[in-house]
């Protein structure tokens, strides 16, 4: 999947070639249909597939009918001019896929923008430093496509990792200005995580992205954890995330999730834990869920349920009841589609 999708990208930066080429063979087709005579050769027929079929030929300097020595100095000129134009068009061609092949090749930094602005639904990461590179970590596990953007334009390998990684586009720019979130493609992102070591910085970015896309989920990181809770509280940014007291997963679940509250770190070779909030709208039942049952089907536990912790195995879960829930990101994200 990976290599299909950057063929179709290299694809669409031929575009402009193919368009040219497309709009080429049709107006020698029109010209064709409009100045060449069946008299001038018995097997041209006037059909759609003849005029195409010459216009080509023509392109590649070859004769599919005779030379129209009788007939109109327009279709006379499409004779004369077309055989050059092909070669010109030919060799345009050639140049811009050489170019777009050594761009993938070496991952140049114009790869890396084409990758960027055609990616969708994709989580954008502000700043490489030790949480970034914890998260970019994260983001790569979960096979989530991802833009970073740094300032930092060093040759170290994580930088050189992420130039040759195929779902990732590694952008160098400052995130404060506009036309670098508009060049990641912020309008169609799915989220934002800022990790900078400037909190006002973070906040920044966050508020910008948020004017450029008012549906973006924003996640910034805090050290001052008072700072953290006004954000949250006056701004519209989603999640202030103190990192003297959380993980690095927990970036990327909240990022994702709506609800996340905290992350526990599991032992190695383990999925990460996470405590969420989640409000029950429907349960799609004529009965109500009971607890057990939810729990066996999700494998998750449920800590309390509105505010009254430890549940019985047979209590009921109705609509309007808020859970808080033990789990991992699948199985919470699969039981807020079916419930929330």
């Amino acid at each position: 999947m990976k290599k299909i999708r950057s063929i179709i990208l290299a694809f669409k930066q031929l575009k402009s070639a193919f368009l040219l080429l497309l709009g080429t063979i049709t107006l020698g087709s029109l010209i064709f249909h409009w100045y060449y005579l069946p008299s001038f050769d018995l097997q041209y027929t006037g059909a759609i597939l003849d005029n195409i079929l010459a216009t080509i030929a023509l392109l590649l300097s070859m004769d599919v009918y005779t030379f129209p020595h009788a007939g109109d100095v327009v279709i006379k000129l499409l004779y004369v001019v077309y055989p050059f134009l092909g070669l010109v068009l030919i060799g345009i061609g050639i140049i811009e896929f050489g170019m777009i092949v050594f761009t993938y090749r070496y991952r140049l930094e114009a790869w890396n923008d084409w990758l960027a602005n055609d990616m969708e639904r994709h989580t954008i990461l502000v700043g490489l430093g030790n949480v970034g590179s914890r998260i970019v970590n994260e983001l790569k596990e979960d096979g989530i496509a991802t833009t970073v953007i740094t300032l930092e334009k060093d040759n170290s390998e994580l930088i050189n990792e992420l130039l040759e990684h195929p779902s990732i586009a590694l952008i160098f720019g400052d995130a404060t200005q506009r036309p670098i979130l508009e060049k990641v493609n912020v309008q169609k992102a799915r989220a934002l995580i800022a990790v900078t070591n400037d909190d006002l910085v973070n906040f920044k970015i966050a508020t910008i992205a948020k004017e450029l896309n008012p549906n973006l989920r924003t996640v910034i990181r805090a050290f001052d954890v008072a700072f953290s809770k006004k954000v949250t509280e006056l701004f519209d940014i989603d999640a202030a995330l103190s990192t003297s007291a959380i993980a690095a997963p927990a970036f990327v679940a909240t990022s994702f999730e709506d609800g996340i509250i905290q992350t526990l770190k599991s032992k190695k070779g383990k999925s990460d834990i996470h405590l969420m909030e989640i409000e029950i709208s429907s349960t799609k039942r004529v009965s109500p869920l009971i607890v057990e049952d939810v729990e066996r089907q999700f494998e998750i536990t449920i800590v309390a349920i509105d505010k009254q912790p430890h549940p019985e195995s047979d209590d009921k879960i109705h609509p309007g009841s808020k859970l808080l829930i033990l789990g991992e990101i699948k199985a919470l994200r699969q039981l807020k589609q079916q419930f929330s």
